[in-house]
């Protein structure tokens, strides 16, 4: 079983969310989420810290082949026979001292350091160098974000059409598409306008002046995910050329009058980071920031 489906399994077994387990580690519940995807792989000691908050060992988290907690009870395997020793013939003198074993090389460093080669330098070099040929193309690429009662999801890639917002319907394996004339674009950029999201006139988003590269804002949701075949619901999307990704952030639970999730607020990233940092962009907070 691979490391992410162990980390999802075990986190299940104890009850908790990701963001329960985020909390116990320390770190983002997007990383836990990265984890459980296959997307990144933890470090060597938030590795050792699930070992002990799963009561596990770090070979059951990083071997396919070691047995798991459940077989822990199971009774050891019986010894193999020794085969019988042959005598030893008397020799003339005095019994030489036995010769001094040589030390044991403990071979677990290197099976760890060998995962953490194959785990993490292989697929972020390989990140790097997709990235550096063909930053802005390739399929659509669906991927969970955080735990919330309807689950949001975020696209990126080129498929979205380059000069203008696209609207995509899923029902179940069927998708749908369409574009926007002016007068939607308007009421659409009148929505986002509060936000610091605006629009020109060739159709290009900007968030607070800066051209965007993704925008991606999940307007009605069952909560399931894009990949499942399940998923019924909207998604809005834009991909131009950029450094800002932005992402809007709705409550399902409290809609609108046409249907969609409430606007809470958006997140942006810029790619040209090292790391990926995201920043709220709420209406109140922008609208002070103007008027200072």
């Amino acid at each position: 079983m691979p490391l992410a489906d162990k980390i999802m399994e075990l986190r299940k077994k104890q009850g908790w969310s990701q963001i329960d387990l985020a909390d116990r580690l320390d770190v983002s519940r997007q990383s836990v989420s990265k984890w459980e995807m296959a997307q990144a792989v933890p470090e060597l000691d938030k590795i050792i810290k699930m070992s002990e908050l799963f009561a596990v060992t770090t070979d059951y988290l990083l071997k396919d082949e070691v047995p798991g907690p459940e077989s822990a009870d199971a009774p050891p395997p019986p010894p193999p026979e020794e085969p019988p020793q042959p005598e030893a013939e008397p020799g003339p003198g005095p019994e030489a001292p036995p010769a001094a074993q040589k030390p044991r090389r403990r071979i677990w460093p290197w099976v760890l350091a060998a995962c953490l080669v194959v785990f993490v330098v292989i697929p972020v070099v390989a990140s790097v160098l997709l990235y550096i040929v063909e930053p802005y193309s390739g399929p659509v690429q669906v991927s969970r974000i955080w735990d919330t009662p309807v689950e949001q999801t975020t696209v990126s890639g080129s498929n979205a059409v380059e000069d203008g917002m696209t609207e995509y319907v899923y029902e179940g394996e069927s998708v749908t598409s369409g574009g926007f004339d002016d007068a939607a674009l308007a009421a659409m950029a009148a929505e986002y306008a509060p936000y610091g999201l605006t629009c020109d006139e060739d159709h290009h988003w900007y968030l607070d002046g800066q051209r965007i590269r993704v925008f991606t804002d999940v307007l009605t949701s069952n909560g399931e995910s894009l990949t499942s075949g399940d998923f019924h619901g909207t998604l809005r999307t834009f991909s131009g050329e950029g450094f800002i990704d932005v992402r809007a952030v709705r409550d399902y639970e409290h809609c609108d009058e046409h249907g969609s999730g409430t606007l809470l607020y958006l997140e942006s990233c810029d790619i040209r980071l090292d790391g990926e940092h995201w920043v709220e962009h709420h209406a109140q907070e922008h609208d002070e920031d103007h008027h200072d």
